[in-house]
């Protein structure tokens, strides 16, 4: 026998409701992806002259959003697209100021240069992608 109660309703209502915005999650990941399969990847970085060695960032969608995460770091740091640019962005990073990331072609036309300026520490670096 069906229960068409006013507690059945809603829940099935709210199940219907969290469906959709996962569902909605999900394809705006999906959509990040594809928007920047282009420079998705690890980067390789040489910190030598700021005393952090070779640092690998790996760049990738999570969560509806573009994250960029340093081996070295405790945590990624959300990248946020500047208008009017394509595949330039900025990290805050709080204490550490704010890094811009500028992702480059090469002589084939392929994404496979970041560079990242942080003004705040001096930091002017280009790091190449990791063949995969």
């Amino acid at each position: 026998m069906l229960n068409f109660s006013k507690n059945s309703t809603t829940r099935v209502f709210t199940g219907v409701i969290i469906a959709v915005v996962l569902l909605s999650f999900v394809t705006n990941a999906q959509d990040l992806e594809k928007k920047y399969a282009p420079i998705l990847g690890d980067y390789e970085f040489d910190m030598t002259d700021f005393e952090m060695g070779i640092v690998t960032v790996k760049i990738y969608v999570e969560y509806d959003a573009l994250w960029a995460y340093p081996d070295n770091a405790d945590e990624p740091g959300e990248m946020v697209p500047v208008e009017g640019e394509e595949f330039v962005f900025t990290v805050d990073a709080g204490d550490q100021g704010m890094y811009e990331l500028t992702f480059q072609k090469d002589e084939k036309g392929e994404y496979t240069k970041c560079h990242v300026i942080n003004e705040a520490m001096g930091m002017d670096v280009t790091g190449e992608k990791i063949k995969e």
